[in-house]
């Protein structure tokens, strides 16, 4: 993408031969809105949410973001099938973070190790040196040692009900996930010290809503 003097936004790709060529154009602020009305929609199914969120309680500070989805269907009748919220750094080894996913179904996205603990825990593999060796198609290969990589089990308190996750942890990394009631929680730590979680359902997404609009805004 390019923007010039006259107020202009072009967007470019490149074919085979490493030439660019123009695939649209607008103004700057026909860009701007676009993106302003994809925050509005990301925001809405946030709060359009047809199952409950979890996160930190209220009183752990740091900071609270949005973080990913994913949804399916049909055009038209798409349904949201996970949503994730944020806590503390979205900076790559700024800090610890906190991911919590909520979903209606088992999901194998994310990183590689969530990737990893996604495909053993729906049988797309029987164990995590299988997940690693297929991954390696998709230029994974080699970023995890299969040998370090560890398995166990941690219990977090989730509405104030002690629930046994089932854990995969590699170097500062862990994966947590569970069945809680009707729903699947995967609990994603880098780093974050899995002794401090405790998970309950969120009721105002106001922080995380600011904080991503904050965060936007410094960057923008």
């Amino acid at each position: 993408m390019t923007e010039d003097n006259e107020g202009f936004v072009a967007f470019w790709r490149r074919d085979e031969d490493g030439n660019p060529y123009l695939i649209r154009g607008m103004s700057v602020e026909a860009a701007r809105e676009r993106a302003r009305e994809k925050h509005r929609r990301d925001e809405q199914r946030f709060r359009d949410a047809p199952f409950p969120l979890y996160g930190l309680p209220p009183g752990w500070l740091g900071d609270r973001y949005l973080g990913g989805g994913e949804g399916g269907g049909e055009p038209g009748q798409e349904r949201t099938k996970a949503l994730s919220l944020v806590h503390g750094t979205i900076l790559q080894r700024g800090g610890p973070m906190l991911t919590v996913e909520t979903a209606t179904e088992r999901v194998t996205g994310g990183g590689l190790l969530e990737t990893v603990a996604g495909m053993v825990r729906s049988g797309h593999a029987p164990d995590v040196k299988a997940a690693i060796e297929a991954l390696g198609g998709r230029g994974w290969r080699g970023e995890i040692d299969p040998s370090r990589v560890t398995s166990d089990e941690q219990t977090f308190l989730v509405d104030a009900n002690r629930v046994t996750f089932d854990v995969l942890a590699y170097q500062e990394e862990w994966v947590a996930w569970a069945e809680v009631g009707s729903l699947f929680l995967t609990v994603r730590g880098n780093p974050f010290d899995a002794e401090n979680v405790e998970l309950v359902q969120v009721t105002n997404l106001q922080p995380y809503i600011g904080g991503t609009r904050g965060l936007r805004d410094s960057v923008d």
